[in-house]
């Protein structure tokens, strides 16, 4: 009789909370929809707030440490693309007793609908918070054509 290998045990209570881990994740993706390619890479991923103003969406993203020349700024095709590094204070790693602090580099990349006007995006940064504000597009209202049937 051949080896049959059922491989590793699926039972347990360690596996229980993996699985569990496993399945949120595939629920969120269900419900929200896969990430995209670029929603979020690098080393970390800031903290973001996006809202929904009767003018604009503005998004803000906590970048605590990280210099405004360390950050890009692009809008494409109806994404805003955020991507830059938070460099560490000094080289010499050695001397820390604890570091809690993340390093790196951050990409983010958010999808907005097509009302948007890509040609009134404006962008602070103050105090580590980076706060865009991308404008709507301005309504076009329809004329009221009544249309005769023949």
């Amino acid at each position: 009789m051949p080896f049959v290998n059922f491989g590793p045990r699926r039972f347990g209570p360690r596996h229980h909370v993996i699985n569990f881990k496993g399945d949120l994740d595939r629920l969120f993706e269900e419900f929200f929809g896969a990430p995209q390619e670029g929603d979020d890479l690098g080393d970390f991923s800031p903290r973001t707030s996006i809202e929904d103003k009767p003018g604009a969406y503005v998004v803000q993203l906590e970048l605590p440490g990280v210099h405004k020349e360390d950050v890009k700024l692009s809008f494409q095709k109806g994404r805003l693309y955020v991507a830059g590094e938070k460099l560490p204070d000094t080289e010499e790693k050695s001397s820390y007793l604890r570091n809690e602090r993340i390093f790196g580099k951050f990409a983010r990349s958010f999808q907005f609908p097509d009302n948007v006007n890509p040609d009134k995006i404006e962008a602070t940064f103050e105090n580590g918070l980076l706060t865009v504000s991308i404008a709507k597009a301005v309504d076009v209202k329809e004329p009221n054509v009544e249309i005769n049937i023949k």
